[in-house]
């Protein structure tokens, strides 16, 4: 038994130094593929954002892969976006209401926007915030296409159903809209005082109304996106990530003739833009987007953006707003990297010697999730503080 202890200690002892041993070289890999930059009037400076922007411009797509809720994310894309003219931005809501917001940006008075937004600017998905909601209005002035690829957001049904209420041509699918409409606040308002309380859009009579609009006859557009209502529960109530993905997947090609060929802007949570094999087992859009590029002889970028401290805005309007967790899982594995930043700049991390040491065998990782980081992400961008968005809905 004595013999046995001691060889398990051997082990732990063996693989502590393995660890740190591989530990040591990522930092110091961190170290000497790193450049910094800086806030400056609307945009930034420095060699970091000069190393960025030089490869964006050579590339036909930029994937920005994030970290949600908060202001400095957005300024960072912003800044991107008025340095490079995009023909289309790809982007974490569903088409339908993607397509709403820019034609109410376009053709809505700044005071009728407004009224707009405070009525039901809280169903836009990570468009709510004030942020996320000047780049669509940056991106409508620029004429960028704003294209949507993700299911329909829980509470997304009530800006939908209000728009097809005012254009539908049946006069019985039109009552039906009005009260998805009407039911979706009503019960989103209970959540928020009573979280135990459902969505409408998981509710049996939601479903019911589904299936009797489905029976009328209705125009192509009612049909598909009916047809997308139900999808999007059957995703919500399964907790399907594939299903989501194969969604997302789906509309980004349903939608091809519309990119290819053109220069595209991708701003999508950072497990869904790796190259390769993303975060949660699934291959996502990044990886479908990398070899389409490859194919065609050409290249994507892909950026991994997250701040390290600071806070971040609740999904829900009134609720407060959360301090980043620094000993969360992703920041985890990222500190082999994050644990040599310092001071207020922003630290870009140009992962390609990361990736060559890794393919060369000069590389152990054993952490699989920073492993596909690095196979993954062209750039890591570190943010030392960040700060919580605010809805731009004004609040009563």
């Amino acid at each position: 038994m004595k013999k046995l202890s001691l060889l398990f200690l051997i082990l732990l002892i063996f693989n502590a130094t393995v660890s740190y041993a591989q530990d040591s070289l990522i930092t110091g890999l961190a170290k000497n593929n790193l450049s910094k930059f800086v806030k400056n009037s609307g945009s930034f400076a420095g060699s970091g954002w000069e190393r960025i922007i030089k490869k964006a411009k050579v590339s036909t797509d930029v994937l920005i892969g994030e970290d949600h809720f908060t202001n400095e994310i957005p300024y960072f894309v912003s800044a991107l976006a008025g340095q490079i003219k995009f023909d289309n931005f790809f982007c974490e809501i569903d088409p339908f209401t993607a397509s709403i917001l820019q034609e109410k940006i376009k053709t809505l008075s700044a005071p009728a926007l407004e009224k707009y937004v405070n009525e039901f600017g809280n169903t836009f998905s990570f468009y709510a915030f004030g942020p996320e909601f000047d780049l669509l209005k940056q991106f409508t002035k620029s004429n960028t296409k704003i294209q949507g690829t993700d299911q329909i957001l829980l509470i997304g049904d009530r800006v939908i159903c209000n728009e097809l209420q005012k254009t539908t041509k049946n006069p019985t699918a039109k009552k039906i809209y009005q009260l998805v409409a009407s039911n979706s606040k009503l019960y989103f308002d209970n959540f928020l005082k009573d979280q135990s309380k459902p969505f409408y859009l998981l509710t049996k009579e939601f479903e019911k109304n589904i299936n009797k609009l489905a029976s009328l006859p209705l125009s192509k557009q009612e049909i598909k996106i009916i047809d997308a209502l139900r999808l999007s529960a059957k995703i919500y109530k399964s907790q399907s990530h594939h299903l989501r993905v194969q969604l997302m997947k789906n509309q980004l090609m349903n939608k091809y003739a519309e990119w290819n060929g053109k220069r595209n802007l991708f701003k999508y949570g950072a497990n869904h833009l790796a190259k390769g094999e993303g975060f949660l087992d699934v291959y996502d859009i990044g990886n479908l987007v990398s070899n389409i590029d490859d194919s065609n002889y050409q290249s994507s970028l892909h950026i991994m953006i997250l701040g390290i401290s600071g806070a971040q805005a609740s999904p829900f309007e009134g609720y407060p707003d959360e301090k980043i967790d620094q000993n969360s899982e992703l920041l985890n594995t990222l500190k082999p990297i994050t644990k040599i930043v310092d001071g207020e700049d922003w630290y870009c991390f140009d992962l390609l010697q990361f990736k060559n040491k890794l393919m060369s065998g000069k590389l152990k990782v054993n952490d699989v999730k920073l492993e596909r980081i690095i196979k993954g992400y062209d750039f890591l961008v570190i943010i030392p503080k960040v700060t919580a968005s605010k809805f731009e809905k004004k609040m009563k």
